[in-house]
């Protein structure tokens, strides 16, 4: 069984056999206190798709290092760099069980597009960060649902090209609560009808599969 839990925004925690995977901890989730980090039981692996805060915040990312025994970290040579600057060790290689795709990120409104990594636990996960530029996906798909850089409409389109069994909205913070389940509730609606499931978890709330 594998347990895929929503903190907030684009932060997501997976836990299976191999134990638990920390996806993009970034500072929405660290900061603010929407839920119980100490909730968090132990975590083996943290990756990052990339460099933009509300992705990476490196206090996030310390703690989580300085509360277990051997967390690894795992991003890009950009994300690497940045976290190099806290004494934060990144590994730039997948580790087992784990497999990247190295695509572009969308262009945000300033007209900048860093490197942006996606990343797959194999038969469970995919996160593409903030990119609609993956070509393939694991059963589940994390799916930005209201973004600087994209719409509601394009991220629809993007799960339908890559035909997950089902999706988990990521990046709609900005939304109030009743935003968020408008938005998803629309996007529910449309994906059905490619057989395409959405799981709307918001803030702290987890399914398993």
């Amino acid at each position: 069984m594998t347990t895929i839990k929503r903190l907030t925004d684009s932060c997501l925690v997976v836990t299976d056999s191999t134990g638990t995977t920390v996806f993009d901890p970034g500072f929405y989730t660290y900061d603010h206190d929407y839920v119980d980090l100490n909730e968090l039981g132990d975590v083996q692996r943290v990756l990052i798709s990339h460099e933009h805060g509300d992705h990476v915040s490196p206090g996030f990312v310390r703690w989580l290092v300085d509360r277990g025994t051997d967390v690894k970290v795992y991003s890009n040579q950009a994300v690497a760099s940045l976290l190099e600057q806290h004494d934060i060790d990144v590994l730039v290689d997948d580790p087992v069980g784990i497999t990247s795709e190295d695509v572009t990120h969308e262009v945000i409104p300033n007209g900048t597009s860093p490197p942006n990594r996606s990343y797959t636990i194999e038969g469970v996960l995919t996160h593409p960060g903030d990119s609609y530029g993956p070509t393939t996906t694991a059963p589940v798909l994390a799916l930005p649902l209201l973004t600087p850089w994209g719409t509601t409409t394009k991220s629809v389109e993007f799960a339908r090209r890559l035909g997950p069994k089902q999706v988990v909205p990521i990046h709609d913070f900005y939304l109030s609560e009743g935003g968020r389940a408008w938005i998803t509730g629309m996007a529910k609606s449309v994906l059905s009808h490619a057989d395409i499931e959405l799981v709307p978890l918001d803030w702290g709330q987890a399914y398993t599969i």
